[in-house]
């Protein structure tokens, strides 16, 4: 039930979410690596060396699956890089460090105004100790680099599906959730209006796309898109998860209110009553989730005056019709439910017209009182 990851239950992922949110107690860490290259045959962890890390380097290669080559490549351009900030030689400095021996070869690569290209090297005697620290980072960075970009493969496999999280903070506006192995982004514009979301609070979230960021792999999430309506019914109510209900069709201001339109597939199953669930159940759970913003639940049909007169719901339709090629409904309704059919500002008029996909003109049924603006 959805109950469950309210901001007053249990902190415990629900079993529906995305798996990848949750990590793997498995999986190696740059922590670990981080201690293997100190270690590994190293005099002094806090001295390393380029004998040590040389060695280090190579094992570390094969217990996570990257080539030497790769990483090679990654830590001379590091050291190149350290080399010419801490000595600053002219030309184009070039490091090549020995995997077998830790030895180091540092190049500079000058071109002279004639023309000429010399190619000198340097002395390295007082770079080891600097270059060994500046090797270690350049590992952890590549691995932790590689690590999160497997976790925004991973992300980018279960894009539009739920994930369970806990509020972390919020900077300017944005919500940002830990979701274990990625942290979630929520915009202003992603986030319910008017609900209160605060740190160590349990949330659900739909997936909507990764996002770059150097520190850590992020994952742009909302709570005010269609699809987190979607993807919430869809845990609620096992029947949609069966296939014999579907959902049609959805029309969301968030917040304030959303139409859902749903149909079935197995002759008297009703699709609003299992949505619904015994007593209203599986409504209410998900008004909780939506921080009981209103949800309409209607029936659809392939009949655009039938599906019209019950998008309009809760008011009730005298007379819908239709012309299809400007795709405008004219309704009929009682004096009575002229109001409740517009809604308030026009928002019920405004969300049936988005389910439908229909402009909708409303008037009372009796006379000739006047037409409301189609919506």
């Amino acid at each position: 039930m959805l109950s469950r990851v309210s901001s007053s239950r249990s902190t415990q992922p629900a079993s529906r979410c995305s798996r990848w949110a949750r990590g793997d107690a498995r999986r190696s860490s740059s922590t670990s690596h981080g201690k293997t290259l100190s270690r590994a045959g190293s005099r002094s962890p806090s001295e390393p060396t380029t004998e040590s890390l040389a060695e280090a380097l190579a094992a570390l290669c094969v217990e996570v699956g990257i080539p030497v080559e790769e990483m090679l490549q990654t830590v001379e351009g590091a050291l190149a890089a350290a080399y010419k900030r801490a000595f600053n030689p002219p030309g184009e400095v070039t490091v090549k460090l020995d995997t077998g021996t830790g030895g180091l070869e540092v190049h500079t690569r000058v071109v002279r105004p004639d023309g000429t290209v010399v190619v000198e090297e340097l002395p390295s005697e007082q770079f080891k100790r600097m270059a060994a620290q500046t090797a270690k980072h350049a590992v952890l960075r590549h691995i932790h680099d590689l690590e999160r970009d497997k976790v925004l493969r991973d992300v980018a496999e279960h894009k539009g599906e739920l994930a369970s999280g806990v509020v972390d903070r919020m900077e300017d506006g944005t919500v940002y959730v830990d979701l274990g192995r990625a942290e979630g982004v929520m915009p202003p514009e992603e986030q319910i209006p008017g609900e209160l979301l605060h740190p160590g609070r349990p949330v659900l979230v739909v997936i909507l796309e990764t996002q770059r960021n150097p520190r850590q792999a992020q994952v742009r999430v909302s709570r005010a898109a269609r699809g987190f309506v979607h993807r919430l019914l869809e845990a609620e109510v096992p029947e949609i998860k069966a296939g014999t209900v579907q959902i049609r069709a959805i029309a969301r201001e968030p917040g304030l209110r959303t139409k859902i339109a749903v149909s079935s597939s197995e002759p008297g199953l009703d699709p609003v009553g299992a949505c619904v669930g015994p007593k209203g159940v599986r409504h209410r759970a998900i008004l909780s989730e939506l921080s009981n913003e209103h949800v309409d639940i209607v029936p659809w049909s392939d009949d655009p005056e039938v599906f019209v007169a019950a998008a309009l719901g809760p008011a009730k339709a005298d007379r819908v019709t239709i012309d299809r090629v400007t795709r405008t409904a004219t309704v009929l309704v009682p004096r009575g439910q002229l109001s409740l059919a517009i809604g308030r500002d026009g928002q019920n008029a405004r969300l049936a017209a988005k389910l439908t996909g229909f402009r909708i003109d409303i008037k009372p049924s009796e006379g000739d009182g006047q037409v409301e603006p189609a919506v």
